[in-house]
């Protein structure tokens, strides 16, 4: 399936274009549908609304005998399909992550930048249960296990047998530094050292400190873009925050995050200079425990 949000995003878009097309503001448009002042608002911010509601503004925008009417309407069925994410036994996951597996749901390709620790694709249960350990000492309120559980069946977005092309960069201190055990750490490094090495949909890059940048921009803060199938579907960006995700979804603003990327990418070093990397600073956490 493809991301629900992305499509209730693409919705949202489309109906905006529509709807300024048409010189109708968003209050007009929802009392020619009948619907709360609110309800427009939503729908173009990709809010989960009834199917009917989002039928109701269409009907306004669109005669039903418009070609272009049928592209929306499938869209919206799209948006509200329920993922893996809904189902009892992941509801304990949390909110945050349950957005981010909705937001990696049948993505084509994910590109991510990490500045310190390695990204939840690419954990191992050990890791991510130290990791949430240390967060709820320092004070946050989830259910552990649930979120490693969560994090765990995500991972299926990429190690499945239709995984994403899943494309990583990481700073040195993610493989480096030592927020964990060592022998959780020793662990972990072998398991991206194997997925690195054997999957083709993966690909794992080392920045180095002292890489040529460019135009020497570097991120404040971790993020990850997500590409679909469909070219319509907009490119989202997650800018990782300590205790949120800010999701980007203009498409200017989208089109620096990608560029930057490919900045960071090509300073990087190769995936098999960085493979040997890895394997050093693994060999170091052995030396150490």
């Amino acid at each position: 399936m493809i991301s629900p949000l992305a499509r209730r995003l693409r919705l949202g878009r489309a109906i905006r274009e529509l709807r300024e097309a048409s010189g109708m503001t968003g209050a007009a448009l929802g009392r020619e549908a009948g619907l709360d002042r609110t309800a427009v608002s939503k729908v173009e911010n990709g809010e989960r609304r009834p199917l009917d509601t989002i039928l109701r503004i269409l009907d306004v925008l669109l005669p039903e005998s418009d070609d272009r009417y049928r592209a929306p309407q499938r869209v919206a069925r799209d948006g509200l399909a329920k993922g893996w994410w809904t189902e009892a036994k992941y509801a304990a996951m949390g909110d945050r992550q349950a957005r981010t597996a909705d937001i990696e749901a049948g993505a084509r390709a994910i590109r991510e930048y990490q500045n310190s620790l390695l990204p939840g694709l690419l954990q191992t249960e050990a890791y991510a249960r130290h990791r949430g350990q240390v967060a709820l000492d320092d004070g946050a309120d989830f259910d552990l296990s649930g979120t490693v559980a969560g994090r765990m069946r995500r991972q299926l977005q990429v190690s499945g047998p239709d995984g994403s092309e899943y494309d990583v960069v990481l700073e040195p201190q993610a493989i480096e530094r030592l927020p964990v055990p060592p022998a959780v750490m020793r662990e972990q490094l072998h398991h991206l050292l194997d997925l690195a090495t054997t999957r083709e949909n993966v690909s794992v890059r080392i920045l180095p400190v002292d890489a040529r940048l460019g135009r020497g921009y570097v991120p404040r803060s971790p993020f990850s873009l997500y590409a679909y199938p469909d070219p319509e579907d907009l490119t989202l960006v997650a800018v990782d925050t300590v205790t949120t995700d800010l999701l980007v979804t203009e498409a200017q603003e989208a089109q620096r995050y990608a560029r930057l990327f490919d900045q960071l990418r090509d300073a990087a070093l190769s995936p098999e200079a960085s493979a040997d990397l890895i394997q050093k600073a693994a060999d170091l956490v052995a030396a150490d425990a």
